[in-house]
């Protein structure tokens, strides 16, 4: 398909997509209309059946999903654990930013850094 945009002519080939036909879905205008599906997309199994599975196994999923989430909240840190690893971080920095305040000479920095560094009390 030939294109232009702003003056500039280019080729555009429109993708195709390799599809299956799925089971029949209804009828339109009394033609039967399958689903299509693009082939790379497995085509989903009715409900029930062979496939589906029984509430005894459902319900040991969400078992197993309950349980991980539990243990995934009873080995997550405590709020007094990250706000101390947070402050630790915060002195690291504020240490760092001094000792590259000091090998510039800014000692207007250097004040301020003080005063920051004793209210967090590093």
């Amino acid at each position: 398909m030939q294109l232009t945009y702003r003056g500039a002519n280019y080729e555009y080939d429109i993708p195709t997509v390799d599809m299956i036909e799925g089971q029949v879905a209804g009828k339109y205008r009394g033609q039967d209309w399958n689903y299509r599906y693009p082939r790379h997309i497995p085509v989903p199994q009715k409900y029930g059946g062979a496939n589906s599975n029984t509430k005894q196994e459902v319900q040991a999923l969400r078992d197993v999903a309950a349980a991980s989430a539990i243990a995934a909240v009873q080995s997550s840190p405590t709020v007094a654990e990250v706000a101390q690893v947070q402050r630790r971080h915060i002195c690291s920095i504020l240490d760092r930013r001094q000792q590259v305040a000091k090998a510039k000479g800014d000692e207007r920095l250097m004040r301020l850094l003080e005063i920051e560094w004793k209210q967090m009390a590093c």
